[in-house]
């Protein structure tokens, strides 16, 4: 069920009005049984998976809680991450794994040893909501937050359907002690709520889904297309990424915020960085600080000496490349974005170089992590077309890129222009001073008007075309 349908508004609405009409006892059950009834929608079968997830995860936690024995300790812990990854692994990689045995051994269809892939259907959400499964158990195991005794209240955790498909992903310490108790309903929620949800569906209806068109068209055949297409289309695909995403995270932190839940940030304002780390630190800072305190940190963090300390960034950001993606041209992403980060925390560890890059004025800067992540999206996107692979279709658009071939062109409208000025104009005056809007949000009406207009547009868009799914779904 996508957030930007006509179902997901009834559900939502119904969903809503009887959470606040229902008594203490019931409440979170509606919500566990209205968050099944969402993944079930995309396809019931996966209801199972995330249900294994679920129990897998509860029961060795507590087996782990209830041991003094520390090998028992350990494979309790062991058991309920390798058993997490396990699902992800065979749901995510397992093809992948085939390809890159086949790939690396210069097998053919016909030699002996060649594997076919499998098929296997990617489930939604599979890559959040087991990270979120592990870092319960984790914390738990270091005594981070207490065992929570309630089946029901950590299954609603693992499976809350604001955030169940693409996050942001939570932590039990943000989510679980939000679970207790009743939740009235207050009208400052709902407005904060409609104003997020407003923001969000204005960057994924409005903005994401018009430039994602163009994008598509570019990608689907980059060889017809002048050179200035090729930036153009990582450009625009960059802009789709940012609103596709940080749009449907808005949606989410809105509904939690109806329902009386406060949901963490997602983003915040990424192409403002002022160099690779940050805009990473920036961008989907769920899985940023989930690596970063799981992995970074597990492995020696920068506790170390300055070699296994690169080593370790490294490994973290390749993780998160591969997160993203069972493909060749999402891992050399990922590699590229880990080599790079490497490099720069090298060379901003001297001093001179980073007092010179401190003197350059801001809005300079922000070119250059915004520069990088945009060139790295060429092999993010691509995608197998004319019998070319991913890899090939990245590396040819690279190349055309930087031969200032000509061909065709594709103009932007003037109101799609128009539209990406106010987006970065709002996160620049965000990022210069946060409560900016703050003033005109204070005016209730206004700020009611605005937000009743976009959803009633977005509304409209929905009702007479098909929408687009989330560009996070597939991982």
């Amino acid at each position: 069920m996508l957030f930007n349908s006509i179902h997901f508004s009834i559900f939502a609405t119904i969903v809503i009005l009887a959470y606040f009409y229902l008594p203490k006892k019931t409440q979170k059950t509606w919500l566990l049984i209205s968050s099944l009834y969402f993944y079930a929608v995309f396809k019931v079968p996966f209801i199972l998976l995330l249900l294994v997830s679920i129990f897998i995860t509860y029961y060795f936690t507590r087996l782990l809680v209830g041991t003094e024995n520390p090998r028992l300790k350990k494979l309790y812990l062991s058991s309920s991450i390798l058993g997490n990854l396990s699902i992800l692994y065979f749901f995510k990689y397992i093809d992948f794994s085939f390809v890159a045995w086949n790939t690396l051994l210069g097998l053919n269809s016909c030699d002996p040893g060649y594997i076919q892939k499998w098929g296997i259907i990617l489930p939604m959400g599979i890559s959040f909501f087991t990270l979120q499964a592990i870092s319960y158990t984790v914390d738990v195991h270091r005594k981070i937050i207490p065992i929570h005794k309630s089946l029901s209240e950590f299954a609603l955790f693992i499976s809350f359907f604001p955030q169940l498909v693409a996050g942001p992903i939570l932590r039990a310490k943000d989510i679980l002690p939000q679970f207790e108790g009743f939740k009235d309903f207050h009208s400052e929620n709902f407005y904060l709520g409609m104003r997020q949800l407003s923001w969000g569906f204005f960057k994924k209806t409005i903005l994401a889904d018009p430039v994602a068109n163009v994008v598509d068209i570019i990608y689907g055949n980059p060889g017809q297309y002048d050179w200035t297409m090729m930036w153009l289309a990582a450009f625009l695909h960059a802009i789709q990424l940012y609103c596709d995403f940080s749009g449907y995270s808005d949606i989410a932190i809105g509904l939690g915020r109806i329902l009386g839940f406060h949901i963490p940030k997602n983003f915040n304002r990424p192409f403002f960085a002022i160099n690779l780390s940050d805009l990473w630190a920036r961008w989907h800072i769920s899985l940023s600080s989930w690596l970063r305190d799981y992995v970074y940190i597990s492995l020696g963090g920068n506790r170390v000496n300055p070699a296994r300390g690169y080593f370790n960034v490294f490994i973290t950001f390749f993780l998160s490349g591969l997160w993203h993606g069972a493909d060749w041209a999402v891992l050399a992403w990922g590699t590229f974005h880990s080599v790079l980060i490497v490099i720069e925390r090298y060379l901003f560890s001297f001093k001179k170089i980073k007092k010179f890059m401190e003197s350059i004025p801001q809005y300079i800067i922000w070119i250059y992590p915004f520069f990088i992540f945009t060139f790295a999206l060429f092999f993010f996107r691509a995608k197998p077309t004319q019998g070319m692979t991913g890899m090939e279709v990245a590396l040819f658009m690279i190349e055309r890129a930087f031969s200032f071939n000509q061909g065709l062109t594709i103009n932007l409208t003037l109101p799609i222009w128009i539209l990406l000025g106010v987006l970065f104009l709002v996160d620049l005056f965000q990022e210069r001073k946060e409560d900016f809007f703050e003033k005109f949000h204070s005016h209730r009406l206004y700020s009611w008007l605005l937000s009743g207009f976009v959803l009633g547009i977005c509304f409209l868009i929905y009702s007479v075309s098909i929408s687009q799914p989330f560009v996070y779904f597939q991982f």
